[in-house]
């Protein structure tokens, strides 16, 4: 049997050929080349051991990551080619080669984390937030995006992190990004709702929305000036 990393290197050659055939992709092949690279980059010893062995699993979910960012160039670009249909089209089959295998992976970490935690020293679960940085800084032109609901009051709202792995509903998380201009912004929060990767859709960004629990005045702030540019996106969770 084919490993999925070896069958999603296949795919990745074919789509960077294809953009390295179309003169109009010259501006953005270097940010496309260098998304695919880092792919590769992760693929390449997750090809050397078992697909269902944990640094495979993870190395091959980091390069999905970096293959959503480079199907994300191309899916930009306005009225693109055959080439660039081509090129869309391998990269989405690399991702869909290895998504099988990372969700199963995932399937079984929640059925493992649904055993109740241990209790402290006075008898109460403990419950551990779970870390999530976004490597990415927010920008208009990210898959990472703010939400909010009837009030229209951020702080009640949440931020949809883009990932293919997200954390079970109810986790408790906190999420450490940057704004543009390099301002840091840690916040608190619950997973609200996840969104699971279909391969029927591909342009649409797999994630969790994080809801909101603790967030300081001044990251309030910055992140209200921030929507001034990019206008949060509406969520009704139907409560």
């Amino acid at each position: 049997m084919t490993h999925p990393a070896d069958t999603a290197r296949k795919h990745i050659a074919e789509g960077l050929e294809a953009c390295q055939a179309d003169p109009e992709l010259a501006e953005t092949l270097e940010t496309l080349a260098r998304n695919l690279a880092q792919a590769q980059g992760k693929l390449f010893p997750a090809a050397k051991v078992p697909p269902d062995s944990p640094a495979a699993v993870d190395l091959m979910r980091r390069a999905m990551e970096y293959l959503a960012q480079g199907l994300k160039v191309l899916q930009d670009i306005h009225g693109g080619g055959e080439l660039v249909d081509k090129a869309s089209q391998s990269i989405a089959l690399a991702i869909k080669a290895l998504h099988p295998v990372v969700q199963q992976t995932k399937r079984e970490a929640e059925r493992r984390s649904l055993m109740p935690p241990p209790r402290s020293a006075h008898g109460q679960r403990k419950r551990d937030a779970i870390p999530i940085n976004i490597s990415t800084m927010l920008n208009i032109d990210t898959d990472h995006h703010f939400y909010n609901g009837f009030s229209e009051n951020i702080e009640e709202g949440g931020i949809f992190v883009a990932t293919f792995d997200p954390k079970p509903v109810d986790a408790q998380v906190v999420v450490n990004f940057k704004l543009p201009g390099g301002v840091p912004i840690t916040a608190q929060g619950v997973v609200h709702f996840v969104r699971e990767y279909n391969p029927l859709s591909p342009s649409t960004a797999p994630g969790m929305g994080v809801k909101f629990t603790h967030l300081l005045e001044k990251d309030k702030k910055a992140i209200e000036s921030y929507l001034e540019m990019r206008a949060p996106i509406f969520y009704d969770d139907g409560k």
